[in-house]
């Protein structure tokens, strides 16, 4: 008797709506213990210890790596990897929590530069400054509100 093919069962867990620092450093690691030294590797998604996204997320990690210039990779499933002279020196400075963390504190130190500006300038262009942070919904919109200051008081 011939036995019937099922299909696997649904992976019912949930996963996270970002892919966060933590979890791109754990692909990064992995891929680098797995090469041990070389410059290849087969990477499987399954054998990631603790990797808290999923396989569609874990793909679009390997995509970043690729378009970072850290790997070349073929494969679905098993993935055959190149790795490039470019993941070893962001793996030396740290790799993503380290760079987040970068991020973070780069705003940190412009929050206060423009404080200590805030109290060099005129009331009327400290509330100017202050109304651009305040309303800034991102980087681009607060660098392109203090430069429109700073072109103003140029004038």
């Amino acid at each position: 008797m011939r036995q019937i093919r099922t299909a696997p069962p649904k992976d019912e867990r949930e996963y996270p709506l970002v892919i966060t620092a933590e979890e791109k450093d754990k692909v990064l690691n992995y891929i680098l213990v797995v090469a041990n030294g070389k410059r290849t590797a087969k990477l499987n998604y399954k054998d990631i210890p603790d990797l808290r996204i999923s396989k569609e997320q874990y793909e679009i990690v390997l995509e970043e790596f690729k378009n970072r210039g850290f790997i070349d990779y073929k494969g679905y499933g098993i993935e055959h990897l190149t790795l490039n002279f470019e993941i070893f020196n962001f793996a030396e400075k740290g790799g993503f929590t380290v760079e987040r963390d970068l991020y973070t504190i780069n705003f940190d130190v412009l929050e206060l530069q423009l404080k200590r500006l805030e109290k060099e300038l005129s009331p009327t262009t400290a509330i100017k400054v202050n109304n651009v942070v305040a309303n800034a919904k991102n980087v681009t919109e607060l660098v392109i509100g203090l430069k429109a200051i700073i072109e103003m008081l140029g004038t």
